[in-house]
């Protein structure tokens, strides 16, 4: 029989939000197992003794967290949400008579309080540090990769300025070597030189990039490192689009090794970061790296078949030995490539049998460059091709591009519709964190 439901009158029901919240429900878990209440602490300093009562801080922290945690981008529809959302405001501990703070709230926190702090930072830090108590991070296998976010920022509007053209903090590290062991006489002196940038209008903190296979335009890089064991991530360091994968690599093992009290036994990443930097670093902590080569620039000076690989080294003697049995001693020392360079003699290749194969038409002798610290590289790169490295590798594909890809999928790192790089930090750490905590709870 048909039922039609007409006419209905309101009436007035006692009930509270506790009966109303499903007992199965992820945000239940969440507050069962995790203790916000650290948020009072990281935020006190930021607050006057005087004046007039806050909003709950915590509370807006967590609201912000649903934001990411349920893939709602913009904080106008956040506070809708909320205001409609039985087990939103049972989180937040909204009651059905409450009124919801406003997203300008959210705003005002974010510019007033919290801008140049590292409130966000130290909440991403707990998180991990609850993650380690509960066993889901183990440091041992650490996994690097970076994924660009499109800039707000349109592409046409774009100046090109003049910015000082500087040897970066590893450049003059083995600057520093190289005066340390006598290959240079005087420290160098850099002069004030200046190169071309161009740079975005609208969000100067983007950079322009340019890679095969990537999308062209303003773009930032969100570099993320996350622990092999269950993938929780344990780094995120932001940086313009235009910035070399390999640049903050190395600063960044360091600092989350030093903070998280990591007994790391080995990292893993892709070609971007294949650097000497990474490789010695590493070696000094007695950590293995599993990353492959990339096309290596400056090793070959000819297009031949003898590449540096064919020449053996004798470290005690500081010298080549090339495939036909010659010598090829220490010539000088490269300022601009911060190389050694090896030199054979000129009647020893002009006789050569193997010179087509190894100087090719060139009328010089051969020489070949090498690093000061190309015995870490050979040492880090043995490892390439192990079971360990293929497994390592597994794990970085797994881990590191799932999580980017869930992210972009569920936990707003598709897009921004912020500008500057604090802004973008917070945004990439709070990806992060929704991340891990989904990650915590369902473990727990």
């Amino acid at each position: 029989m048909l039922n039609r439901n007409e006419n209905r009158q309101m009436k007035m029901c006692f009930v509270t939000l506790e009966e109303l919240m499903p007992q199965e429900h992820f945000l239940r878990d969440l507050d069962r197992y995790v203790d916000f209440n650290f948020i009072y602490d990281k935020v006190e300093a930021l607050y006057s003794n005087t004046g007039r009562p806050s909003v709950d801080p915590v509370m807006l922290v967590k609201m912000m967290l649903i934001g990411y945690l349920y893939g709602i981008e913009s904080e106008r529809r956040l506070e809708q949400e909320v205001r409609v959302n039985i087990a939103y405001r049972w989180f937040l501990g909204i009651e059905l008579d409450e009124p919801v703070p406003d997203h300008s709230t959210i705003s005002q926190l974010r510019r007033r309080k919290f801008s140049g702090t590292t409130i966000f930072q130290d909440i991403f830090d707990e998180i991990v540090c609850k993650c380690m108590e509960e066993g889901l991070v183990t440091g041992k296998l650490l996994l690097t990769d970076s994924t660009h976010i499109r800039a707000n920022a349109r592409n046409d509007l774009r100046e090109v300025i003049e910015v000082p053209d500087t040897p970066s903090e590893y450049m003059q590290k083995l600057d520093r070597e190289a005066l340390e062991t006598g290959l240079i006489k005087e420290p160098v002196v850099y002069p004030e030189k200046t190169k071309s940038v161009t740079r975005s209008i609208t969000d100067p903190d983007s950079g322009l990039l340019n890679r095969p296979g990537k999308p062209q335009g303003f773009h930032y890089l969100s570099h993320q490192t996350c622990d092999s064991e269950n993938g929780i991530i344990t780094d995120v360091f932001v940086t313009s689009g235009n910035i070399t994968d390999c640049v903050p690599h190395t600063s960044r093992l360091e600092h989350q090794i030093d903070k998280f009290g990591f007994e790391t036994e080995a990292v893993c990443a892709d070609t971007g970061y294949d650097s000497n930097e990474v490789y010695n670093a590493m070696l000094h902590r007695n950590i293995k790296t599993f990353i492959p080569e990339r096309g290596r620039s400056g090793v070959a000076n000819y297009e031949v078949e003898f590449d540096p690989r064919f020449f053996i080294y004798l470290e005690e003697q500081d010298e080549y030995i090339c495939p036909a049995g010659k010598v090829l001693r220490f010539s000088n020392y490269s300022k601009k490539n911060r190389r050694k360079r090896y030199l054979a003699k000129s009647k020893d290749c002009r006789n050569c049998p193997f010179r087509e194969k190894c100087l090719g038409k060139s009328k010089n002798a051969r020489m070949i460059e090498r690093s000061l610290h190309e015995d870490a590289r050979a040492i880090q790169t043995a490892n390439i091709n192990t079971h360990e490295y293929h497994n390592a590798m597994r794990l970085r594909q797994i881990w590191c591009e799932g999580n980017f890809a869930h992210q972009k999928e569920q936990h707003n790192l598709r897009r921004t519709f912020k500008r500057g790089i604090e802004k973008l930090t917070e945004q990439c750490l709070l990806s992060a964190c929704a991340l891990n905590l989904k990650r915590l709870v369902k473990a727990m």
